[in-house]
């Protein structure tokens, strides 16, 4: 018995793309013929068209038909001084913060020196030191494979990139 899932879910996405194309086709197809004939068309996103003064008409009338707009000067005088504080702070704040990622970096970077500076020494003449068994039975174990699995390559170089300051 074969297992047709994987066939017949295949075919299901193929006929659904091709109605949604030719659905699509035909839509397009019909929205050219009405636009060839003349037909007014409206799409319900499309936004209203506004009215545009006559061009006969005074300058004095195309200012008049449009909306009064409120004038707040009160308002925004006496707020001025307030955003102005508030955007100081905030630009002392970001500086603050600027120089204490800086510091953080520095302090990563004088991390990670030390980190790959780091070795491990063990001292084999110490009477504490026991070194684990190894068994030829266990895999990864020896060293004369080919293949180390246990063993990650030496660490690349850092290249340090040119700038363009």
């Amino acid at each position: 018995m074969k297992n047709s899932t994987i066939p017949v879910i295949c075919s299901v996405a193929l006929t659904a793309t091709l109605a949604a194309g030719v659905s699509h086709w035909w839509s397009v197809r019909q929205f050219i013929v009405a636009v060839g004939n003349g037909l007014p068309v409206t799409t319900p996103a499309a936004p209203l068209p506004l009215p545009q003064p006559a061009a006969d008409s005074p300058p004095a009338l195309a200012k008049a038909s449009l909306p009064p707009q409120k004038k707040t000067t009160a308002p925004a005088a006496a707020t001025e001084p307030q955003q102005k504080e508030f955007y100081e702070a905030l630009i002392a704040r970001m500086s603050s913060l600027q120089n204490q990622n800086r510091d953080l970096l520095d302090q990563l970077a004088e991390t990670n020196r030390d980190l790959m500076k780091l070795e491990f020494r063990v001292d084999t003449h110490s009477e504490s030191f026991r070194p684990l068994p190894v068994a030829e039975s266990q895999p990864f174990s020896s060293l004369e494979s080919e293949l180390d699995y246990g063993v990650l390559p030496p660490r690349a170089e850092p290249v340090d990139l040119p700038s363009h300051e």
